[in-house]
């Protein structure tokens, strides 16, 4: 029975591993057959194994005065109706008295939104709020509130494979893909398996009117 139980681990393995590697690019040779303005490969470009009825998300920036196009795909055996959302994350302090924030001003740490450089991994922490902090004169800054705004889903505009956009700032964005059906609570279900894909592709944004 052991060696059963063992031989049957190595051959799930063996299967496993390549579907993995296999999985790793799907977003290069299944999302490719967009018409549309010629756009460069992004690198955060993102394929994985999903199941039926599982929900998975990634982060992107996108960058100020950059074209993107973004685009899913997957295998068959997991429908034509893939569903992706959008979002964008980004910090809204409360709003405090003029004299509160003048007394911040002097403060080293700038909140201009300036660039992607604001937002980082402590910023986005799982908190709904972020911690005041002392200025070196003793007052405390503002509280701020992360945002998760909705900025896009494909299940209102017919389930479309892909959406082009501008971004017109640098923007932090979150990913949100879902497979269609009901989640399997057996583990070995293959066939309820895919690769999916989401790629990225972006171009310098021609200038337009005078």
């Amino acid at each position: 029975m052991r060696q059963f139980i063992l031989l049957f681990s190595i051959v799930l393995i063996s299967v496993t591993v390549p579907a993995q590697t296999e999985c790793s690019q799907y977003h290069k040779k299944g999302c490719g057959d967009n018409d549309g303005a010629f756009m460069k490969y992004d690198g955060q470009s993102k394929s994985a194994i999903m199941a039926k009825g599982q929900t998975s998300e990634f982060h992107l920036v996108a960058y100020d005065g950059q074209d993107y196009r973004i685009t899913v795909c997957s295998e068959d055996n997991l429908g034509n109706e893939i569903r992706f959302k959008i979002y964008e994350k980004r910090k809204e302090f409360e709003k405090v008295k003029a004299e509160e924030v003048a007394e911040t001003e002097g403060s080293s740490e700038n909140y201009d939104d300036d660039g992607y450089e604001d937002y980082s991994e402590e910023d986005y922490s799982d908190d709904s709020y972020g911690e005041e902090e002392a200025s070196p004169s003793g007052n405390k800054r503002p509280q701020f509130q992360l945002i998760k705004e909705l900025l896009y889903d494909n299940s209102q505009d017919a389930y479309s494979s892909f959406i082009e956009f501008t971004a017109e700032g640098s923007m932090s964005l979150i990913i949100e893909v879902s497979v269609p059906g009901e989640e399997s609570k057996m583990k070995l279900k293959v066939r309820e398996t895919g690769c999916v894909g989401v790629l990225i592709e972006h171009i310098k944004s021609k200038n337009t009117g005078f």
